[in-house]
């Protein structure tokens, strides 16, 4: 019934606007003309620009402007982006996080390509030691410092490159000073992006059991802070680790402190419960633990690291461990040999610390990305090769991977 209506309420936007776009209008010698362009060419046309062009367009006239805040037209978009996903860059420089995209390199010619990424925005931003920033279907999420009331508080702080907008959240409210640990997810049902946010006790550097878990959800009004249940006391991993959002569900690595073991904590966006999965990994210690990157894979959650490294003759493996059912705690676990010398194409010695994991593309290459560059690799699992892309004009960036999709509905 409600899509029903949503698809009633579309065609009658259509139908006003096509009326407008068709009134007579009177030329400079008396007679009458009509406006020749139609509405749902006017679309068609306008769905094969980038989203950087479909800002620019809603400045021609109040007719484009409103044609282009259609519901219609930004599903539409959307959706046609969601088919072909580029690589997001962010990189930070004289006080501002700057925003660049590229579509995903196809052709290389040997060893290593050069690609041209595209400039977006830029929002102003303080020196943190630990930034969380992540990118969900189209909008960019991440934490910053503002002052308020002559202090510094953390915030967050959402925008959208393709639009060039950005909001700062409402700041959580807690019944004491603790420290606040925010992920970023999607509800591709109902189309909602939410924040889910606990504070947590803080001893120097170590986190403690989260508190008062609490969810925020975009495109309200006026956004505010539901409190929310979780059964099992746990402490997350620090802000810098990996968590992944994957078909509505927002995973995070933590550690049962009641138990002191493993888990992956999976929050369900919709209907904002929780579930644990035990990750009964030998090989994974407090120590290993902070090289291994959550990742999608094919449509589940994998776990991405580095194993049985030797500086003597300069080998590694890459371990991927596949989450195949959350009900009964299920992996399966794949290994990969990494070519010898490999770190001659990568640039750097000390492979563990300067690489991370950013996924699996669609041709099932893993994807990794070398800290204090604008490098690229990509690893094909069959050939056992690497390959590297680097960004032009680009000195050092932080890359995203098939997670950013233009999206030209306004905020």
């Amino acid at each position: 019934m409600n899509k029903q209506r949503q698809n009633v309420s579309d065609s009658e936007d259509l139908l006003a606007v096509n009326q407008r776009n068709t009134r007579s209008k009177t030329s400079t010698d008396g007679g009458e003309y009509s406006v020749t362009i139609p509405v749902d060419l006017l679309i068609d046309i306008s769905l094969r620009l980038p989203g950087k062009s479909i800002a620019r367009c809603r400045c021609v006239s109040k007719l484009w402007a409103s044609t282009m805040r259609l519901p219609y037209f930004t599903e539409l978009f959307l959706t046609r982006s969601l088919a072909r996903p580029r690589l997001l860059f962010y990189c930070i420089r004289d006080g501002h996080m700057l925003f660049f995209s590229s579509p995903e390199p196809q052709n290389f010619d040997g060893k290593s390509s050069l690609v041209t990424a595209d400039s977006h925005m830029k929002i102003p931003c303080a020196f943190l030691y630990e930034r969380l920033v992540s990118c969900i279907s189209g909008l960019v999420f991440t934490t910053d410092e503002r002052i308020l009331n002559g202090k510094k508080h953390q915030v967050s702080v959402v925008c959208n490159p393709s639009t060039g907008q950005s909001m700062t959240l409402p700041k959580v409210k807690s019944r004491r000073k603790v420290g606040v640990r925010s992920y970023f997810g999607y509800d591709p049902i109902d189309k909602q992006h939410k924040v889910l946010a606990m504070t947590c006790k803080v001893y120097g550097i170590q986190w403690k059991v989260s508190e008062e878990h609490q969810v925020l959800t975009l495109g309200t009004s006026e956004p505010s802070w539901k409190r929310i249940d979780c059964c099992v006391p746990h402490s997350p991993y620090p802000k810098y680790h990996h968590h992944k959002c994957i078909n509505g569900v927002l995973y995070y690595p933590a550690v049962n402190t009641s138990t002191q073991s493993f888990i992956i904590v999976c929050f369900d966006v919709k209907s904002e419960m929780f579930r644990f999965v035990e990750d009964r990994d030998d090989s994974v210690s407090h120590s290993t633990a902070g090289h291994t990157s959550l990742i999608g894979y094919n449509g589940k959650l994998g776990r991405l690291r580095f194993q049985g490294w030797d500086y003597m003759d300069n080998r590694s493996s890459i371990r991927l461990r596949v989450l195949e059912d959350a009900e009964t705690h299920e992996w399966s676990d794949h290994e990969y040999a990494l070519p010898a010398l490999w770190q001659k194409i990568v640039g750097v010695r000390d492979i563990i610390k300067c690489v991370r994991f950013l996924g699996v593309t669609r041709t099932n290459e893993i994807v990794m990305s070398s800290s204090g560059s604008s490098s690229v690799l990509y690893y094909n699992r069959e050939t056992k090769t690497v390959r590297r892309a680097e960004m032009n004009g680009m000195e050092e960036a932080y890359t995203f991977l098939d997670c950013y999709v233009e999206d030209v509905k306004l905020m």
